[in-house]
């Protein structure tokens, strides 16, 4: 192709993360065959640039939060109720754990987990679990480590009396961090002040309670979008029915709006009995749906068990608004729901369980991202914890997984699901899962939660730079 002398050329970085386009006179060319390419006489200049190893970061959800301290004073600030356990795995050499400064509206005391960059960047990754029991703070919950981003879809809370729903902004990076809150209920979207422009500082933490946002809604979604510094955001959530503590866990950020979601293991536990009582009605299972677009979808709901069983349900979700979707008259398992939809959705599930003191507690259950070829996690001590994989694919699948004890072989042929017992407080490093999703469980007397197991961190590769 021939050039004007005005002309210009445009140099163009393939990455897999940031396409960045540098203008340069065409005479430039020159230059660049100075600094050294390899490239065959009569073929563009290019110049291979190997990116500078990082560190690897993951942020943990931290501890149970009461809007108040423990004298029950000060209702416009979170204090931390206990402490939550926190496991961590990395390919690197160590994990390094630290924390994040409360803000003036308090903190959950999150860890940060890092791997130092050795020759290549490490892969982190970990996973929290709590059994609180401290006045109206009451159950288990259990969350993701997850990797900073701009973009997190919460799906679940409720701001109805008796619920308390509380959003964490964890900002790891080292520049101030603006966040702006899209809130959907049943009736559309929330209208309110305080959504946007919410700044978190570098390396702290800010707790944003949802009924000050939303008052009386059942059900709820949040989108959680952020400029400058990257957030990792986690919704914790309480239920006190009339006077008996209901239930506590932690909502982690779902899979983004597509028109496929998974969710891995969801524990249904004596339903039945959980709705028994005065203030039940949101003790029933539930799948919560949204659309954010503008054309209402139909939706069908897969569900499959460990033995090979399942069954699908039907539904319609208009654009917008906030859809449950309630399980009736499943036995107790551990389910995995497959949401097929004709427009982009986000999805997540809540199921509630009798405990052995006669309460009750809260599991929320997000959807998963698929894995790629090989992932590791970290699986905190809770109560019968189980590891649930699902395949989406048109292929069977053989999975490794590998820890400290002999590695266990697994197949999950397609369409199916299988779970299996995995040990606690140790790397747990998955092969062969590429296009799977999983999940990790805990159902004990206390109560129950999960956890999406999270893909490998994508990181910076060698690029090629041509004019």
């Amino acid at each position: 192709m021939s050039t004007n002398p005005g002309s210009v050329r445009r140099w163009v970085v393939r990455g897999t993360a940031t396409a960045v386009a540098v203008v340069v006179a065409a005479g430039a060319v020159t230059a660049a065959h100075a600094i050294g390419t390899d490239a065959a006489p009569g073929e563009p200049a290019g110049k291979t640039v190997t990116p500078v190893p990082a560190d690897a970061q993951r942020v943990c959800a931290g501890s149970a939060l009461r809007l108040s301290d423990d004298a029950g004073n000060d209702a416009t600030k979170a204090s931390t109720v206990g402490s939550a356990t926190v496991a961590a795995a990395t390919t690197g050499s160590t994990v390094v754990r630290s924390g994040l400064e409360a803000s003036s509206t308090g903190g959950s005391d999150p860890r940060l987990l890092t791997a130092p960059a050795g020759r290549t960047t490490p892969q982190v990754a970990g996973s929290s679990y709590q059994d609180v029991s401290s006045g109206d703070v009451v159950g288990v919950g259990a969350a993701s480590c997850d990797d900073p981003s701009q973009s997190t879809w919460l799906v679940g809370g409720s701001t109805e009396t008796g619920r308390t729903s509380l959003i964490t902004l964890s900002n790891p990076t080292d520049v101030n961090a603006t966040v702006d809150l899209s809130i959907y209920d049943a009736s559309g979207a929330v209208s309110a002040p305080g959504t946007t422009g919410i700044v978190v500082a570098p390396n702290t933490q800010k707790v944003v309670p949802l009924s000050g946002l939303v008052s009386d809604q059942g059900s709820t979604v949040v989108h959680v979008e952020s400029s400058g510094g990257q957030i990792v955001a986690h919704m914790q959530e309480s239920v006190v029915r009339t006077l008996t503590p209901g239930g506590f866990d932690i909502v982690s950020g779902g899979a983004e709006p597509s028109t496929t979601q998974i969710i891995p293991g969801v524990v249904l536990k004596g339903a039945e009995a959980a709705q028994r009582g005065d203030d039940t009605a949101d003790a029933a299972p539930i799948v919560r749906l949204f659309v954010p677009g503008t054309e209402a979808a139909r939706v069908t709901l897969g569900i499959t068990t460990d033995d090979g069983g399942g069954s699908t349900v039907n539904a319609t979700a208009e654009p917008g608004v906030v859809t449950d979707v309630a399980l009736d008259d499943f036995p107790d398992g551990r389910y995995s729901f497959t949401v097929t939809s004709t427009q982009p959705i986000v999805a997540g599930a809540r199921t509630t369980t009798p405990t052995a003191d006669g309460r009750t507690d809260l599991g929320w259950f997000a959807s998963a991202e698929a894995l790629g070829g090989s992932t590791i996690t970290a699986v905190a001590p809770g109560d019968a914890q189980r590891l649930t994989i699902v395949n989406p694919t048109r292929k069977d699948a053989e999975v490794t997984i590998r820890s400290n004890d002999a590695p266990q072989q697994v197949q999950v042929i397609a369409g199916a699901t299988r779970t299996v017992t995995v040990p606690v407080s140790q790397e747990v490093r998955l092969t062969g899962t590429k296009g799977l999703v999983a999940g990790v469980t805990y159902s004990g007397a206390d109560g129950i939660a999960g956890f999406p197991v999270r893909a490998a961190t994508e990181v910076s590769t060698p690029v090629r730079v041509y004019p």
